[in-house]
């Protein structure tokens, strides 16, 4: 398990916002200032009180902007988000040991010193939670006490324009739904089970894309319907569930991005709306592939930046035979993607 002690290389440069009360949410970013304002103004709407803000050594204006930001509490490492963690600072009982890095001990380490005995939220900056109208996350938690629960599980849901010849047109900032227009593929992705995390079901508009744009093997459709009916730790280009939103305590530890100790709630399932393809994306394709540091070596992003050229080549389209518009809660209540 995590000592509990604050992390060594970690120190708040802005607004110890420690001690002051309300809902935290740690975040880690690195060159994300386009998305910051939709951000910030999403979660707040949404009863966040505090934003715990790690910067990975920014050089786009984020940690400027975010130094004008009341609630937010700006941090700063001298370590790398990539960095190989020292073995005293793994917890003992993390798996996959071979591609563990700093960001998945910051966070263990920033919810322990920040986070502790509360409700607390973590995830990534293209990461959005969507609920039912009129909810907020006070709401989410009034169901968890009184189901007795650890936490919810988030799903991602991968967002994606119509065509690829959008992303020219949409803004660099201010992008998210409903400014602009948003597709998923309406089709079950997960399962809930009791004291396990969620079943994947569906292969993924990622895979669908990555077939058709960037030369990967389909699983065929044995192996499909086989996820389809019994489902799978995991959908073929990973891992997309995450554990959004936990009453942390003493002990308590991340086995990865996607998966803590607790056991969490498999009555709710919210949905996290995934801005994968998104100019700032394609911003991000320009310095990522080079810079390192990324899971597996950088081949998300190299396969991301291989798929989008050849889609940039044909003037493709996103959409696929499954395809429907993003309206908000019910949309995705009604293909099984949230359940509340």
């Amino acid at each position: 398990m995590t000592d509990q002690l604050p992390a060594p290389d970690v120190s708040v440069r802005n607004n110890d916002l420690s001690n002051a009360p309300g809902l935290p949410l740690i975040l880690v970013v690195r060159n994300e200032r386009p998305f910051l304002p939709d951000f910030l103004k999403h979660y707040r709407a949404l009863g966040v009180k505090r934003f715990f803000i790690l910067d990975d050594a920014s050089d786009d204006g984020t940690p400027d902007y975010l130094l004008d930001q009341p609630d937010v509490c700006l941090l700063s490492s001298t370590s790398r988000y990539g960095d190989i963690p020292p073995e005293e600072r793994r917890p003992g009982i993390v798996r996959n040991k071979g591609d563990l890095r700093m960001i998945h001990v910051w966070r263990t380490e920033l919810m322990d010193r920040f986070c502790m005995n509360q409700w607390a939220l973590q995830c990534d900056i293209d990461e959005f939670l969507l609920l039912p109208d009129g909810k907020t996350l006070s709401d989410v938690i009034a169901r968890l006490e009184a189901e007795g629960a650890n936490g919810a599980w988030a799903g991602m849901i991968d967002l994606y324009p119509r065509n690829i010849a959008d992303l020219a047109i949409y803004p660099e900032s201010g992008f998210t739904w409903p400014a602009a227009e948003w597709f998923f593929d309406g089709v079950r992705h997960f399962s809930l089970r009791a004291g396990k995390p969620p079943r994947h079901r569906y292969v993924g508009v990622r895979h669908r894309l990555d077939v058709a744009y960037a030369g990967k093997e389909d699983i065929g459709m044995k192996n499909r319907l086989k996820l389809r009916l019994l489902g799978a730790r995991k959908a073929p280009s990973g891992t997309l569930v995450k554990p959004l939103i936990q009453k942390w305590r003493s002990g308590q530890a991340f086995y990865s991005s996607h998966r803590t100790t607790l056991a969490l709630s498999h009555r709710i399932l919210l949905p996290l709306l995934h801005y994968r393809y998104t100019p700032a994306m394609l911003r991000k394709l320009e310095w990522a592939p080079q810079a390192g540091g990324y899971s597996k070596g950088n081949k998300d992003y190299l396969r991301i930046n291989a798929m989008l050229s050849k889609m940039r080549e044909e003037n493709a389209s996103f959409l696929g035979p499954r395809s429907v518009p993003l309206t908000g809660w019910d949309s995705l209540e009604k293909t099984g993607n949230a359940v509340w």
